[in-house]
């Protein structure tokens, strides 16, 4: 049987993971970005943070997702960390509080307990990023330091290879990956996206989402792929 494309529409540098798992489950894994990632720290925000890192200001470090680690990777082991489980792994953080299924609903719920008023909070985030979980922290009276670490850009890689034909399965990772490909997904294709964030995000540019993965992790999105590919046999 010939197996099922599957469309990996991660940037570059990150689509190795997805790649080698989808590979290992029997699919043909084709790489295709739909974003690239871009450093946006400015030079006084970096330089601040830098500075309460080390001075350990900071009663937690929240990151959405792995891009917003940008520029501070080396400084993060030493930090008390909230993040996805896929998130810590990509880091290598060991010690880091993870949520199986990061959103800002789940961090907030997290970290109620243990956050005191006037604690001060570092959220790095995306140019493009939403507020909820800022704005949930500071009414918990914690002092939030949101500064813009990285911007994702659209690219038209992984439209191209759409318009080529023969993907059977797209994979949808982040909300700023659909509308780059938004028009050109095939009616009989399959989407899979990682979280209910990108599945909202995909259905608001009318695309149809045949499943969700069950945690925001590479492997979980693989088993989603493998219970639909089930069905359809």
């Amino acid at each position: 049987m010939t197996p099922l494309r599957v469309l990996n529409t991660r940037p570059r540098e990150q689509a190795a993971e997805l790649s080698a798992l989808l590979r290992v489950a029997g699919f043909e894994a084709v790489e295709a970005s739909a974003i690239a990632i871009e450093r946006a720290w400015s030079a006084h925000d970096f330089e601040a943070t830098l500075s309460a890192l080390a001075s350990g200001s900071y009663a937690c470090v929240v990151l959405q997702s792995a891009n917003a680690a940008c520029g501070l990777e080396e400084h993060l082991p030493n930090a008390s960390v909230v993040c996805g489980a896929s998130t810590a792994r990509a880091l290598d953080l060991d010690a880091a509080v993870t949520l199986e299924r990061f959103s800002a609903a789940a961090a907030l719920e997290a970290m109620t307990p243990v956050l005191r008023a006037g604690d001060r909070v570092l959220v790095p985030r995306a140019a493009e990023g939403r507020d909820e979980l800022v704005d949930g922290l500071r009414a918990l009276g914690v002092e939030v330091d949101a500064p813009v670490a990285y911007r994702t850009v659209a690219t038209v890689d992984a439209a191209s290879q759409l318009r080529l034909g023969g993907i059977d399965v797209v994979t949808l990772c982040s909300p700023s990956a659909v509308a780059p490909i938004a028009a050109a997904v095939p009616r009989e294709a399959l989407v899979v996206c990682i979280g209910a964030t990108t599945a909202d995000a995909a259905r608001a540019h009318g695309v149809r989402v045949d499943a969700v993965a069950d945690q925001t992790s590479m492997r979980s999105l693989v088993h989603a792929i493998e219970r639909l590919a089930g069905a359809r046999v």
